[in-house]
């Protein structure tokens, strides 16, 4: 009796389980029988990292990008910085010139490391120089960033972006004029936004301006006290005292973006009072004549490479070289660097549609010279001289120039089969 009282539970329990499970979908039902995996991340070799000291205390990632998959060439100056301010540095090495799947490398390199780490809640910032600024911008205008940092390029031309913005350049670095506003501008008043410059050409800036630039990016979203604002007034101070008026309204503007409670209006008065002064004001009319100056050569630059023999060029560079070498006039000696550098891109610009079918070819060889003259160790002169050498059917010097591109930096290998046959390229 016993033993059927048994049997009728057994059968009554499968009857329900056959039935509860009717309901479930097999999905579900696996879901039940197997145990759920656990991910196991292993350290990737996408990505470069550094993590503050107090690693339990990350509050912020800074994506680096550069155009020549070197992060570490700033990162590793950043480390001090990064322990101070509790901030995770993650150098992508995937990101270089000539991509267009930047956007999907950062989303998995970013992903993985959050994974990896363990990281959840945190700010991510970004910052990149010449073309992975640009790869930089395109990323934040599409996923979720809390502030930006663009070296060496421009904005293309948007006025205004949802999240805390630093513009650097070197004055000597033709991407400076897409930076630049007069304090006329209502840039200038714009707080999410402010353009950091200093004598230099194009490249990454010293590690004192960029990390001007993080603190206000970090910082601007969440400004809890007036010691940022305070460092800030103070080297205006100090610069104006120097006579560098640029310098010294380029820090007051930061000192009023940053500050809070009271002290903003205070602030905006004292940089209003500032860009008013009668020498910070003569000094921009005639920063801005210079540009304006600039702005005509460029136009009759297009002109000059198609009818102007290369004797002429050879001239016309050594005047822009010795103009840029002034030590009298600083403005008009960096408008002249600039120019030189307006011209380099120019070349490049033309030989590069010359080699595609796209521009006239036979001023190859001219461009090629003039290329020389500007920039003799530029990995893409080579490039283009090798191109070109194929196209005159000298196979051993065009090896011989993709492997001094190679050798001074060019990462392109996509332009590389782009432009030459596989079994060149397996002679490399």
């Amino acid at each position: 009796m016993k033993a059927k009282r048994t049997i009728l539970v057994v059968s009554i329990f499968i009857v329900s389980v056959l039935i509860y499970s009717c309901g479930e979908s097999k999905k579900e039902q696996y879901k039940k029988l197997v145990k759920p995996h656990k991910e196991v991340l292993k350290e990737s070799s996408h990505y470069t990292y550094y993590l503050p000291k107090d690693s339990s205390q990350i509050q912020s990632v800074f994506l680096i990008m550069d155009p020549h998959s070197q992060p570490n060439h700033v990162m590793d100056s950043l480390h001090e910085y990064a322990d101070n301010n509790n901030l995770a540095l993650l150098g992508l090495t995937e990101i270089k010139n000539g991509i267009s799947n930047y956007q999907t490398i950062v989303k998995r390199d970013l992903g993985h490391f959050m994974r990896y780490k363990k990281l959840s809640k945190v700010k991510v910032f970004a910052m990149g120089f010449s073309g992975a600024a640009r790869m930089a911008l395109l990323y934040a205008n599409k996923n979720r960033i809390d502030g930006l940092i663009i070296v060496g390029a421009g904005t293309n031309r948007q006025n205004q972006l949802p999240f805390p913005t630093a513009l650097i350049a070197g004055t000597r670095d033709f991407n400076f004029l897409e930076q630049y506003y007069s304090p006329k501008n209502p840039k200038s008043f714009e707080r999410n936004l402010i353009a950091i410059h200093y004598r230099g050409e194009h490249q990454w800036p010293p590690i004192n301006i960029l990390e001007d630039a993080m603190d206000f990016v970090i910082n601007k979203g969440n400004i809890k006290s007036d010691l940022l604002a305070e460092n800030f007034e103070a080297k205006s101070k100090e610069y104006l005292q120097n006579k560098n008026y640029y310098l010294a309204v380029k820090a007051m503007e930061a000192a009023y973006k940053l500050s809070i409670n009271d002290s903003l209006e205070i602030r905006r008065k004292r940089f209003t009072k500032l860009i008013a002064q009668r020498k910070v004001k003569y000094y921009y009319l005639k920063l801005d004549k210079y540009i304006s100056e600039e702005y005509e050569r460029f136009g009759e630059m297009s002109n000059y490479l198609l009818h102007n023999d290369i004797q002429w060029w050879i001239n016309q560079i050594n005047y822009y070289d010795s103009k840029a070498a002034s030590k009298r006039n600083l403005i008009s000696a960096d408008s002249y660097a600039r120019t030189k550098a307006y011209l380099g891109i120019l070349i490049y610009s033309r030989l590069n549609a010359a080699i595609s079918g796209r521009g006239q070819f036979a001023l190859i060889p001219k461009y090629l010279k003039i290329y020389e003259i500007i920039a003799p160790k530029n990995p893409d002169y080579f490039f283009f001289k090798g191109v070109y050498a194929y196209t005159q059917s000298s196979e051993s010097d065009a090896i011989k120039y993709i492997k001094q591109a190679k050798e001074y930096g060019f990462t392109d290998d996509i332009k590389i089969n782009k432009f030459f046959p596989r079994e060149f390229v397996e002679k490399l």
